[in-house]
């Protein structure tokens, strides 16, 4: 999967705007330019000032600054959305992998792709190419319009300019490793310490807080090195302009003062330089804000890269009645074969280790696809079922259920196709054992914590318990950590019959399951 083109939807469009009130701009400063040159004349010759040329320098200015505003608004608008397209394009990559790929990414590197390098997206977007475009139109524009003052300006200008163009590109081209670097330490640092965080206590008391500091310090001093020498390699970009700009404006005077030309001829020249100075400056930082879209870019591209679930081939619904579950040499992560076949309604027991029946569990919900064999239900491929069928039919009753922070409403109806009244919602919560909870949290409307932290284990397993009476499955996977009797909770509140029950636990287990 590639990126989003920078110009989709309608991007193309809003950067045209930009460089059209950009136009705008440099079309005000020359009338700003001749203006003053005007006005210098009338002064040197004891006139009084025209109201119309006090008019157009007033005026210039006044839309030199809402073309500038209204520029950099849209710049603003162009970047955050392509931005929103590209955290999109991410999160909806990571909904089709393998669960098991996604548990793998740290959750620093995560968090750093979601905040930082979306700011290098939409500061590209919103920044770098609406400014680099601005400097494409206004350079251009204000170089002619010095040669329309006079000749002799331009000439003396171009060459320090041009200078000073090649050295900004130059030194650009180096900011790329430069900001690639600062990123890998800044991207070890937030990973080391999503992970360290919440263990702060506990590595405290194992007595390496410490080492931990240490290691954080290290770390940081890596990091600021790099961010030091990118830095400078930054402001010495942006600096560059005011050096040029400084000679431009002693060669205008010098020149002009060569060639006889008038004060308001120079005064001019050295407005349109002023107002030069402002493109060129931003300039240097569109070069930072290219480095920093090319990294980002660049891990982006390999995230999207990354192989998908290989599912909802076909969209085929299961058939009605029971439904049986056959695995045909699917292998498991311990380098065990899993053969089996569970007719629907029956109850089975895998004995199986913590590992291996997370990716049975996993393979079944269509978190993850086997590497080889296939899993059969009711003889139909899982791969070719449809999204909505896998997920209605096929449940696991765990004590670890899918909880994002928000209302017990919320965490109650993840899942389900319907959502009833919360009378009816409230009763059913009471129902499987959450009456306590409800007291605790205020009702249906107050707030679960990421994960279910302020849940005990019996809340969180009656909270899927729910989810469960909610969509009735016909293939119901109970998790290493519940006990056999969970099924009997199971058999009580749902009043169902004919779902196949698989019970990934212990081997001394199996009996009772089976009983």
């Amino acid at each position: 999967m590639a990126l989003p083109p920078l110009l989709d939807r309608g991007r193309g469009r809003g950067l045209a705007l930009v460089a059209m009130l950009t136009l705008m701009q440099g079309v005000a400063a020359g009338a700003a330019a001749f203006a003053t040159r005007a006005l210098f004349e009338t002064m040197h010759g004891g006139d009084a000032l025209p109201f119309v040329g006090l008019s157009v320098l007033a005026g210039a200015g006044a839309i030199i600054a809402m073309t500038r505003i209204a520029a950099r608004y849209l710049g603003e608008d162009i970047g955050q959305d392509y931005a929103r397209q590209i955290r999109a394009a991410l999160f909806e990559h990571a909904a089709h992998m393998p669960a098991s790929a996604v548990a793998e990414r740290r959750a620093g590197y995560v968090s750093l792709r979601f905040v930082g390098d979306m700011t290098a997206f939409r500061n590209w977007l919103g920044l770098g190419l609406p400014r680099l475009v601005a400097g494409a139109v206004l350079i251009p524009t204000m170089l002619v319009v010095l040669w329309l003052l006079d000749p002799v300006f331009a000439l003396a200008v171009v060459p320090v300019f041009g200078i000073t163009l090649l050295a900004i590109t130059l030194g650009g081209m180096r900011l790329i490793p430069l900001h690639r670097r600062l990123r890998v330490r800044r991207a070890r640092i937030a990973a080391e310490m999503a992970e360290r965080m919440p263990l702060a206590p506990q590595l405290d008391r194992l007595g390496r807080r410490r080492k931990e500091l240490a290691q954080l310090d290290k770390r940081t001093e890596a990091m600021i090195r790099a961010a030091l020498r990118h830095r400078l390699s930054a402001e010495t970009l942006n600096a560059l302009p005011d050096i040029a700009a400084g000679i431009a404006a002693a060669l205008v005077i010098l020149t002009g003062h060569r060639a006889g030309l008038g004060t308001g001829n120079i005064a001019a020249a050295l407005a349109v330089l002023g107002l030069l100075l402002s493109p060129l400056r931003d300039l240097g930082g569109v070069w930072n804000h290219r480095a920093a879209f090319r990294v980002a870019a660049t891990k982006a591209q390999a995230a999207l890269s990354r192989q998908k679930r290989d599912l909802y081939r076909t969209g085929q619904r299961l058939p009605k009645g029971p439904v049986d579950v056959t695995f045909e040499n699917v292998p498991l992560p311990s380098g065990q074969m899993l053969s089996l076949h569970a007719k629907g309604g029956t109850k089975t027991c895998l004995p199986v280790g913590e590992l291996d029946a997370r990716a049975v569990r996993d393979m079944l919900l269509g978190l993850d696809t086997p590497s080889a064999g296939r899993i059969l239900l009711s003889g139909i491929d899982l791969r070719d079922l449809s999204r909505g069928s896998l997920r209605r039919h096929v449940q696991c009753l765990s004590a670890a259920p899918e909880v994002l922070q928000g209302s017990l409403r919320r965490a109650l109806l993840m899942g389900c196709d319907h959502r009833p009244e919360d009378a009816t919602l409230e009763q059913l919560a009471r129902e499987v054992g959450l009456g306590p909870l409800l007291k605790r949290l205020g009702g249906l409307s107050g707030t679960v914590l990421e994960g279910g932290k302020n849940l005990t284990q019996t809340e969180r397993f009656a909270l899927g318990l729910a989810r469960i009476r909610l969509l009735p499955p016909k293939v119901l996977l109970l998790g290493l950590e519940s006990d056999p009797g969970d099924w009997m909770r199971f058999a009580v509140h749902l009043g169902k019959t004919g779902v196949n029950v698989i019970h990934m636990g212990r081997a001394q287990q199996a009996a009772q399951v089976a009983a």
